[in-house]
C-alpha cells in the first residue's frame, strides 16, 4: 500500500514536472512558488513553522502568516529549479560565479545552510569543472528520489553521498584524494554537541570540525543568494581557528563559529530564506 501511495505522489510529481516545463525557466519558477504557497496553507508542518518564528525570532501571531507563505513560496521555486537542473546550467549568466579558493592536495571544506536555494550551491564548482562531493539526507519517496539525485548528480562531479550511509572515514577519504565537501550543518542532530543558536541551547553535527582536525582541510562558508528572477550570486568565508590541545574545545570552537555565521545569515535577511521546517532545537 505505502508502494502504491509513493508511486501515486510520484507521478503527480512528473505531472508537475511536465507543466511547469511548458513555461520558460523563470516563470516556471514563479509558478512553482504559488503553487507551493497554495498547498502550504493544508500541511501540518507549516505549525512547526509558526512555532518556530514565535519562539526563536519574538514574531506575533499575525505575522507569522505572510512570512510562512513566502517560504513555502521560495521552497517552491526551490524544487521547480531543482527540476530544471539541465535547463539552468545552460544559463551560466544567471550565476555570479565566486572565486573558488585554491587548494593543495586535500580538499576543501564548504559549509552551507537551507538558506535560499542551497541546491544551488554546487553550481560554482560545476562551471569551474571541480570535483566536490554533496552530502545530502535521502526523501523518502523513493522514485521522487531517484529522479531528484540525478539532478544533483549533474552539479556535483565528486558524487552524491547519503548522510546516514556514508561514514566520516569515507568522507576522509575523499578530502586526501583532493575532492571538495559540500556540507549541511543546520539541521537537528540529537546526539551532537551543544551550543547556541539564535540565542537557545541547540544540538549540532561536529563533521566539519572533525574532518578538518584529521585531514588539514580548510573550512569555507558558502552562502547562496537568489536576486530577482532566479538569478544567483554567492558569499564564501573561510573559518580560521587556532587548534586547542584538547579536541573537544576545539570542535567547539569551530562548530559555535559556523552557528554564529548561520545566526548571521538568517537575522540578517528577511526571515523567509532559511527553512524554518526544522526542529533545530529538538532535544532527546
Amino acid at each position: 500500500m505505502k508502494k502504491i501511495r509513493q508511486f501515486f505522489e510520484y507521478l503527480v510529481f512528473l505531472f508537475l514536472y511536465m507543466f511547469i516545463s511548458i513555461f520558460p525557466f523563470v516563470t516556471a519558477s514563479k509558478i512553482s512558488g504559488v503553487i507551493m504557497s497554495l498547498i502550504s496553507i493544508f500541511l501540518k508542518r507549516k505549525d512547526r513553522v509558526k512555532k518556530n518564528l514565535i519562539q526563536y525570532m519574538n514574531y506575533n501571531d499575525a505575522d507569522t502568516k505572510p512570512t510562512i507563505k513566502k517560504i513555502y513560496y521560495h521552497f517552491g521555486q526551490n524544487i521547480s529549479e531543482l527540476m530544471m537542473m539541465k535547463s539552468i546550467l545552460k544559463r551560466r549568466k544567471f550565476f555570479n560565479i565566486p572565486s573558488i579558493p585554491q587548494k593543495n592536495r586535500i580538499g576543501n571544506i564548504y559549509v552551507t545552510a537551507h538558506f535560499s536555494n542551497w541546491e544551488m550551491v554546487g553550481v560554482p564548482f560545476y562551471f569551474e569543472n571541480k570535483k566536490v562531493a554533496f552530502v545530502y539526507r535521502h526523501i523518502s519517496n523513493p522514485f521522487i528520489n531517484k529522479f531528484i539525485l540525478k539532478r544533483r548528480s549533474l552539479i556535483y562531479l565528486g558524487g552524491c553521498y547519503e548522510k546516514f550511509e556514508t561514514s566520516s572515514k569515507e568522507l576522509e577519504n575523499l578530502l586526501l584524494e583532493g575532492i571538495d565537501i559540500v556540507l549541511l550543518c543546520d539541521q537537528k542532530w540529537l546526539k551532537g554537541i551543544k551550543l547556541d543558536f539564535l540565542g537557545h541551547e541547540s544540538t549540532s553535527m561536529v563533521v566539519p570540525a572533525v574532518l578538518s582536525l584529521r585531514t588539514g582541510a580548510n573550512i569555507h562558508m558558502l552562502k547562496v543568494n537568489r536576486d530577482k528572477n532566479s538569478k544567483y550570486n554567492f558569499e564564501l568565508q573561510q573559518i580560521k581557528y587556532t587548534k586547542d590541545k584538547d579536541n573537544d574545545i576545539t570542535i567547539l570552537n569551530v562548530m559555535t563559529n559556523i552557528h554564529t555565521i548561520y545566526s548571521r545569515w538568517i537575522t540578517s535577511e528577511p526571515s523567509e530564506w532559511w527553512l524554518w521546517t526544522h526542529e533545530k532545537w529538538k532535544r532527546k
